[in-house]
């Protein structure tokens, strides 16, 4: 009975491509995997290239439905920090009744992002939205006297290759609904 022998060039390539596989796999663990998901970031690339900003806990992130405010609600400050993903959008919102007046302002970390402040009436299934302000910028503030009682808050989107994070500081008489 003879035997077949694998011929020798086989079995070095089959190890070279081997050794190959394994300090790729390495690279993407170094680079990508542990900057994404966890936030260690070895070799510094993560940081360069925004994937650190996805291992951030997120704030705030199930939606929360709400009941109308209190008539007797008091005025309240809040700052949140936001990470928009890139190439992602994200809703923010706050519940907020007719006639109250959200004084607000917000800025990135150096990104500019589309944004559309609007609000949506509470109850409305037609999917109805009234846009107050729309713009590509680096920041804004101001403030708004709500026409009408329900959800109001951003939609920022975020068109780069790296995510940006923004702080908003808002203040008036409200619920947080947070992410949508």
């Amino acid at each position: 009975m003879s035997q077949i022998q694998a011929p020798v060039q086989s079995v070095k390539s089959l190890i070279q491509a081997l050794a190959i596989a394994v300090v790729l796999a390495i690279t993407i663990l170094l680079v990508a995997v542990l900057p994404a998901e966890y936030g260690i970031d070895p070799t510094g690339l993560g940081e360069k290239i925004g994937l650190t900003e996805l291992a951030a806990p997120a704030e705030n992130v199930s939606s929360v439905e709400v009941a109308a405010c209190d008539e007797g609600a008091s005025v309240q400050q809040n700052m949140v920090k936001i990470i928009v993903p890139a190439m992602s959008g994200v809703e923010y919102k706050f519940h907020i009744n007719k006639s109250e007046t959200l004084e607000y302002s917000w800025k990135t970390n150096g990104g500019s992002l589309y944004f559309d402040f609007h609000g949506e009436p509470q109850g409305d299934t037609t999917g109805y939205f009234k846009s107050y302000k729309e713009a590509t910028m680096r920041m804004d503030s101001g403030s708004h006297t709500i026409p009408f009682t329900g959800s109001h808050g951003w939609y920022w989107k975020n068109e780069s290759s790296k995510a940006v994070t923004v702080i908003l500081e808002t203040k008036g008489v409200y619920k947080i609904i947070g992410f949508r």
